[in-house]
């Protein structure tokens, strides 16, 4: 079973390099809370709650939703780049195999 947290690095790196800065100012700046963290699925407030974002594994592919104007339109935003950086960290070490 492929989680998010295992998905999530390849997305943030094909972003768009002004996205991904803002996204890690915000990740850096706290303004990410994990309102759930599961393997399947990760939701958050970014923000103070000015964003929602949902974070999800379907048939081993990520998916992302986020409530800004850009995440509404399909956009790996800013708000996703931090909710995904917050679950990296979060997200326990993997084992080397």
């Amino acid at each position: 079973m492929t989680s998010v947290a295992e998905l999530i690095e390849s997305q943030v790196v094909r972003t768009v390099e002004a996205v991904r800065l803002r996204g890690t100012e915000l990740e850096k700046a706290g303004a990410v809370q994990l309102v759930r963290f599961a393997p399947l699925v990760v939701t958050a407030e970014v923000d103070d709650a000015a964003a929602h974002v949902e974070l999800t594994v379907v048939e081993g592919s990520l998916r992302w939703f986020c409530t800004c104007r850009e995440g509404r339109a399909g956009a790996f935003c800013v708000h996703c780049v931090a909710t995904a950086l917050a679950t990296r960290r979060r997200a326990p070490a993997r084992p080397h195999r």
